[in-house]
């Protein structure tokens, strides 16, 4: 078989060679399309260089007027490509004057292709900094904000500070994101027209923007509770390959704790054990569902110490308590789960299978848990996840750069639609890579490597006829001869000219490349023990990174360094005057744009004067240039190709070669042990190192392999996470519309028409009865029936009829379980008589022993059996199911879900012969009609409990004056204290009542005149603004009649430049803040509160789904497939239950606690909403939010209220102590 594979290898290597042949003779004919693509930028290139002279003679002043002049012409309607040759040349200009670097034409180019949205592969040392600035420069004219991605903080912060004063020369304004920036300076950045930053600060910015309470730009809210991104348009990702390939494998993660306290679930056990059926609450098996009623409710909240359940920080209770109840009543041990080392483990409902790893959702699991006793798992859960493959598509438009792209080019397309386009080099380039030198083994090859650094690091040496070489040290030469010292010796000689090929003298800089810093140090200790000097770094520190990789072009200089180390850093031969200015200066300065310019040119001319660095880099570049050792290949082409490219830099001399063994990975793993034979045979001995080209091409073979495994496992993530991506999408895009001011109350209308429509539809098709039936009949009997069997039945036929059915299956069944436990094939020793009893008593209620079955013997043992379940379907009692045979169940069943989830009583007889569609609009209408008188009563419950206090016994007060100065202002009736006094508190309340009720028609009639008004201001025209309108002086009416009504200021200016519909909504919004703001408010935190927790919820679901999903493929099925489809079943019941609990909360709003009136009661004059009431998900965002983004380590949860002993005297001044009083509400 290995033969084969060996002969089917070599054969696929020949006939790749031959394509690879054919290839390029086909292109040296035609050239290639990279090539025509380089061609067609030529004319634009020249059309910029056209326009140089005329640029050099305008001013400083006139060049920055040309940013406002391009502006012009974009508002006026030309595109970003209209505006490209001219924006391009005011760039180049910029440049040439602040920077003292003008863009070559090749950079032009490279500048073309990113703003078109593709992948620019230029060299490593063409200035991919600087040619950023062009496309960067361009789309900024737009004011959408342009994102510059870089690799770590350091070149981030660098290149900003480089780049920066480019921009601002031309009125731009420049920042940048480091990682442990608070929110207020992240906020100054984004604001900014280009943002440098790190692929992970942006994506976890989007991340925690998607969990704060408040939009970006939303005064009503401080800085620390808005978005600070904004909208994603054009990123420019720095080493894109690193970004979008390497990096993309690992997806970003906000974490935090799943559930803060894990007693609840066990107290909402302990109060489901005291609950009585169909008093306290009601079970549905055909729904699997179980809702307490109203009286259950009050019992649950009496029993769990509670004064409402529908209060901010106990919403949770009828839903923990909804789930235990499902735990008791309708998930069975040993059926739907069985307990294994402590764990519940649910079992599969079709295959019967366990699935270990698998979770219930919305906290189901714990819910069982807790009703069996076991451990209730806290756990850390995810808050917000994405993967940086998603994060970038997201963008209106990316692209990127890089010195190593082509390999990956397929990748690009495949997943991004990327284009990758080679772009030329500005000079020739004069590197001269080596052959791969190979050796057999490690120990043979760092030896060599060692003394190639001694080589040529310590000595000169002569390189004679007959590839003889001589090492040593040069004394003295003229132009006949050199007289040398060779190594080792202490005599002279004299080496003629006419003998010597070449002279490669000592001193010349190398740059060792490592694949971990392991083999760095390696390499390390042997230097050390030669005496030769070096650096060693790795991709930790970036910032001494940089400097030490910056001066690695000078003499003498040795360098050793992982792959990646110091990645962005160009290499000057002769070393950086700049890098070394900076390194002494970077303590007196924050950043480099603050450095005085004239301090800073003194300082880069002294180090230069001193130093003598360009006379330096002529001297190392007439000795070879940077010599580049590899210690052994990557497993991605790339990144040799990177190391390689770090020489060779605009022209520079520079060399490159890779040292290997049979016994590098890559090698030994994927080159194989044949590679290793055939060099044997080929005669290799101890120390000796070959040039094969064979070699090299299965080396490359090897490393395509690995690309390609890299790439299924990338494109496997990718495919996982396009479920959840299209979900993130549908959850955060609902989400912002929130943020953006979208309107709450009609959201929640929307919701309560879904569920009317969905739950009445359900309730009043005419089979709801007989599937009720059906399925309770059958649980009852332990069989499956059909529903439509028992259509047009009476209850007695039906009875009977189940009864029948089931004993006719009851048969089946007998003969099934002795078949199971008793095969006739086996031996009667192996029969399991213990599981035949067991499987009979839980299906039919009997008391069966194995023993007492034994005694029978197989051959008997049916008949009894089928006696026992004949016995056992006769005793079951069905009498409770006629209710459900009624012609009009489905209408009673539907009266009770209006009351329970409305509060609305309906008489059966108005609504028993309504067809579906008008009980359905029946209900709507008066849900409508309960939700405003909802909005009416809300203020007043929000303003009673805000004034109410509590006196040294205990018993309520009402500040009388602050209650009427605030319905005064708040309703704008004349209410003196003198009309609350002697009220009790019923009777202020229906007098505040009856006010808001006149305050709410007051708004009614003030919206109908915003219309109006809007109506009149447009006057039927199609113009998309308000713009036509100024000349009749309408806008300065409107503006007028807003700040007098409405108390909201906006300029006549403003008003012309919005659009219709976003005045519509602003308008809207603005009558809303002024007559209903505690119910706008309580409705926004609401949704959001639901939505964040179920999603939080969902994505617990989603990771457990993600971690046992694999095991589905033993069941010959595609777990890929099975995730889709489960995942987007989950999502569609989530999103289900979002409608639900909102609609379920906002009837039952009856009494609000501080934290939540915090969030909605607002003053006549309040110009900043208060932060959101703590609720556990808002608490659990804001540490992950402050978290992730600053540098401090992460605060646990605490209780910081002050701490009341058991015995000491309640807080509330009830004069009782804490655990007779007030503990009891807090247990």
């Amino acid at each position: 078989m290995e033969l084969l594979e060996r002969t089917f290898e070599v054969v696929s290597d020949s006939f790749g060679g031959l394509a690879r042949g054919i290839e390029r003779g086909i292109t040296a004919m035609f050239g290639s399309s990279n090539a025509r693509y380089v061609r067609k930028l030529q004319p634009k290139v020249d059309a910029i260089n056209a326009r140089e002279a005329k640029y050099q003679e305008v001013t400083d002043a006139e060049l920055r007027e040309q940013t406002d002049k391009l502006r012009k012409r974009l508002a006026a309607g030309e595109t970003l490509d209209d505006l490209l040759i001219e924006a391009f040349a005011v760039c180049r200009e910029a440049g040439r004057r602040v920077l003292g670097m003008r863009h070559y034409d090749v950079q032009l180019m490279g500048g073309m292709v990113l703003h078109s949205g593709a992948i620019a592969e230029m060299v490593t040392g063409e200035g991919k900094t600087l040619v950023a600035t062009l496309p960067a420069y361009l789309n900024a004219l737009e004011g959408k904000g342009v994102h510059v991605v870089t690799v770590n903080d350091y070149l981030a912060r660098r290149d900003m500070e480089w780049m920066g004063p480019l921009y601002m020369s031309l009125g731009l304004t420049v920042g940048n994101i480091q990682h442990g920036m608070n929110t207020a300076e992240r906020q100054r950045s984004y604001d900014c027209d280009i943002t440098y930053g790190t692929n992970n600060e942006f994506g976890f910015d989007y991340l925690r923007d998607n969990m704060r309470p408040a939009a970006k730009g939303d005064d009503r809210y401080p800085k620390d509770y808005q978005q600070v991104q904004g909208h994603l348009h054009y990123a420019i990702v720095d080493e894109v390959d690193n970004i979008l390939i390497d990096e993309a494998r690992t997806p970003l993660i906000i974490s935090g704790p799943a559930h803060d306290d894990v007693n609840r679930y066990r107290m909402a056990d302990r109060i489901a054990r005291q609950l009585k059926r169909d008093v306290h609450f009601e079970v549905n098996e055909k729904e699997h569902s179980a809702h307490l009623t109203d009286e259950g409710v009050r019992k649950a909240e009496e029993l769990a110490g509670v004064e409402s359940f529908y209060t901010a920080g106990h919403m949770e209770w009828p839903h923990l308590i909804d789930n235990s109840l499902k735990a008791h009543h309708l998930y069975k041990r040993d059926v739907n789960y069985v307990v294994q080392n402590g764990e519940v483990v649910i079992v599969d409902e079709f295959t019967g299978r366990l699935m270990p790893g698998r979770n219930w959702s919305d906290g189901l699991h714990q819910a069982v848990e807790a009703k069996e006793g076991v451990r209730v798992k806290e756990e850390n859960q995810t808050l917000a996840t994405i993967t940086l493959q998603n994060f970038f598509k997201l963008y209106d438009k990316i692209c990127g750069m890089t010195g190593t792209a082509m390999t990956e080019a397929a990748e690009f397309w495949k997943i991004y639609h990327l284009d990758v386009i080679a772009i030329p080099t500005n000079k020739t380039l004069h590197r001269v890579n080596h052959p791969d030198v190979i050796y057999r083994s490690d120990r043979e090859k760092y030896d060599a490597i060692v003394d190639e650094i001694e080589r040529v690091h310590k000595w000169d040496v002569l390189l004679l006829e007959k590839n003889e070489d001589l090492w040593g040290t040069i004394l003295k030469e003229d132009d006949e001869a050199l007289q040398f010292q060779p190594k080792g010796s202490k005599d002279r000689q004299t080496v003629p000219r006419s003998r010597i090929r070449e002279i490669a003298r000592k001193g010349r800089p190398i740059l060792v490349g490592t694949v971990s810093i392991e083999k760095s140090e390696l390499i390390s200790d042997r230097l050390v023990k030669r005496g030769i000097k070096h650096q060693v770094l790795n991709a930790k520190h970036h910032q001494r990174e940089a400097e030490i990789v910056a001066q690695a072009g000078r003499k003498d200089a040795v360098t050793i360094a992982t792959n990646m180390a110091g990645r962005g850093t160009d290499i000057i031969l002769g070393g950086n005057p700049e890098a070394m200015a900076w390194a002494l200066l970077k303590d007196k300065y924050p950043t480099r744009l603050d450095v005085p310019q004239q301090e800073w040119d003194a300082l880069v001319n002294e180090i230069e004067q001193r130093e003598q660095m360009k006379a330096e880099g002529r001297v190392v570049a007439s000795m070879g240039g940077l010599h580049i050792l590899g210690t052994e290949r990557h497993e991605a082409r790339r990144i040799d190709l990177q190391l390689r490219g770090r020489c060779g830099r605009q022209g520079d001399p520079g060399s490159s070669r890779f040292y290997l063994s049979l016994e590098d990975d890559l090698m030994r793993i994927f080159a194989g042990e044949w590679v290793k034979n055939i060099l044997t045979r080929l005669g290799m001995e101890e120390g000796q190192a070959i040039e094969s080209r064979m070699v090299s091409r299965r080396i490359e073979g090897a490393q395509k392999k690995v690309e390609e495994r890299n790439f299924e496992i990338r494109k496997n993530l990718l495919e996982y996470d396009e479920v959840m991506d299209e979900q993130r999408k549908r959850v955060y895009t609902y989400r912002q519309n929130i943020l953006d001011g979208t309107d709450c109350k009609q959201l929640i209308l929307d919701m309560i028409d879904a569920q009317v429509e969905r739950y009445l539809g359900q309730f009043l098709d005419k089979d709801y009865g007989t599937e009720s039936f059906a399925q309770w009949a059958g649980k009852q009997l332990s069989v499956e029936l059909e529903a439509r069997d028992f259509r047009n039945m009476g209850f007695e036929e039906a009875s009977q009829f189940a009864r029948d059915q089931a004993e006719r299956m009851a048969e089946g069944q007998v003969l099934d379980l002795i078949e199971e436990n008793l095969p006739e094939e086996e031996e009667s020793t192996e029969w399991n008589w213990e599981a035949l009893a067991k499987g009979v008593n839980m299906r039919w209620g009997t008391s069966l022993r194995d023993r007492d079955l034994k005694k029978v013997g197989r051959d008997e043992v049916a008949e009894l059996l089928l006696e026992k379940a004949r016995e056992a379907v006769g005793k079951v009692d069905l009498s409770r199911g006629a209710r459900f045979l009624e012609s009009d169940y489905g209408v009673q069943a539907a009266c009770v879900w209006v009351r329970q989830k409305f509060d609305l009583t309906l008489d059966l007889e108005e609504v028993r012969d309504l067809e579906p569609p008008a009980f359905q609009e029946l209900v709507r209408n008066r849900a409508r009609m309960t939700y405003e008188q909802k909005e009416v009563e809300f203020p007043v419950m929000a303003g009673l409990y805000h004034f109410t206090t509590r006196d040294a016994g205990g018993h309520k007060r009402y500040d009388r004056e602050g209650l009427a100065d605030w319905a005064r202002d708040r309703f704008g009736v004349d209410l003196s204290i003198e009309d609350l006094k002697n009220k009790q508190r019923h009777e202020i309340r229906a007098l505040l009542v009856d006010q808001s009720r006149h305050s709410a028609e007051e708004s009614r009639a003030m919206m109908e005149e915003a219309h109006h008004r809007i109506d009149e201001l447009f006057d039927g025209e199609p113009a998309s603004t308000a713009r036509p309108a100024r000349a009749n002086g309408q806008l300065e009416s409107l503006a007028d009649w807003m700040r007098q009504k409405l108390n909201v200021e906006m300029a006549p200016e403003e008003i012309a430049r919005l659009e219709r519909k976003e005045l519509e909504r602003r308008l809207s919004d603005a009558v809303e803040d002024r007559f209903r703001p505690e119910m706008r408010k309580m409705e926004r935190a609401l949704v959001l509160q639901i939505l964040d927790t179920a999603w939080k919820d969902h994505l617990l679901v989603m990771d457990h789904l993600r971690s046992s999903v694999g095991l589905r493929g033993y069941a010959q099925v595609d777990p890929k497939v099975e995730y889709k489809r489960e995942g987007m079943r989950t999502f569609e019941q989530m999103w289900q239950s979002i409608g639900e609990r909102v609609t379920d909360l906002i009837f039952r709003m009856e009494q609000l606690d501080e934290r939540f009136v915090g969030s909605t009661w607002t003053e006549a004059e309040a110009i900043h909403e208060e932060a959101p009431g703590a609720t556990e998900i808002v608490e659990q965002q804001e540490a992950a939010i402050d978290g992730t983004q600053t540098d401090h380590k992460p605060e646990p949860f605490r209780n910081r209220e002050e701490r009341v002993g058991r015995n000491d005297p309640c807080p509330c001044g009830s004069g009782k102590k804490y655990k007779q009083c007030c503990m009891k509400k807090y247990a």
